[in-house]
């Protein structure tokens, strides 16, 4: 009987997870804190997490591998985004039985870090760094030519809130990767990081925007301690 109840469950939780507020002022706040942590969509999203990790049964996964990939196609944003967002919440619950399937999952989330809504584009960011720090070293080893070009591109969003979220995203994807792996995006990454943190500072001084910086710097951190020695050619950069 218990097993029956799973697929009306994680059902109902995703839908519940669509239940986002239009917000014109999104794109714009300064501070992540501002989100509203008791929506529906958050309490439904940590439910997934929990119940994911309570069950670490196949039969959660066949529900989110059956419904999750025709939602992070769907014409509504809220529908992708909270595609996007299970897959974060079942990384570690169901963490044996994805740990077959990253490649089929890089797939079908990449895509949507290029997505036309900022929200969504933050929700891939999110899944991505998640599933770095669910599944690292494995996935950082395996799909560093999916991910690190696709983080790449997204620190240099329009959107204030996704770059910063790109930047958390490329620290996870560090904290695991072997050093190998991280040395060939050196060059692209350092300047990147370089420009975005150069742009930012600026910014902080004229407007007192400070959330993408100081992300950055965290970042900028997060490379040079995955790269360790490889980073020496870089220091002057950042350091007076």
């Amino acid at each position: 009987a218990g097993k029956d109840m799973i697929k009306p469950l994680v059902r109902t939780l995703l839908a519940m997870m669509t239940e986002l507020e239009e917000d014109p002022d999104w794109e714009s706040a300064d501070s992540p804190e501002e989100d509203e942590e008791d929506s529906n969509a958050i309490t439904a999203e940590m439910a997934l997490d929990r119940f994911a990790c309570a069950m670490g049964s196949q039969a959660v996964l066949d529900e989110i591998t059956q419904t999750v990939p025709v939602m992070l196609q769907d014409p509504d944003w809220k529908k992708r985004h909270a595609g996007l967002m299970a897959v974060s919440a079942c990384g570690e619950g169901c963490h044996k039985q994805m740990e077959g399937m990253l490649g089929s999952i890089i797939q079908a989330v990449v895509p949507r870090m290029d997505d036309p809504h900022p929200r969504v584009r933050y929700a891939a960011c999110n899944a991505i760094g998640q599933m770095a720090a669910d599944f690292g070293p494995k996935l950082q080893k395996n799909f560093h030519s999916a991910i690190i070009p696709a983080i790449l591109h997204v620190l240099d969003d329009k959107c204030p809130r996704v770059q910063a979220n790109a930047g958390a995203a490329l620290v996870n994807c560090c904290e695991k990767s072997p050093k190998g792996v991280l040395v060939e995006y050196l060059d692209p990454l350092v300047k990147r990081l370089e420009e975005v943190m150069t742009a930012k500072f600026q910014e902080m001084v004229e407007k007192g925007h400070k959330h993408v910086l100081l992300q950055t710097v965290t970042s900028i951190a997060a490379v040079a301690d995955a790269a360790g020695d490889n980073f020496a050619p870089y220091y002057d950069r950042f350091m007076p």
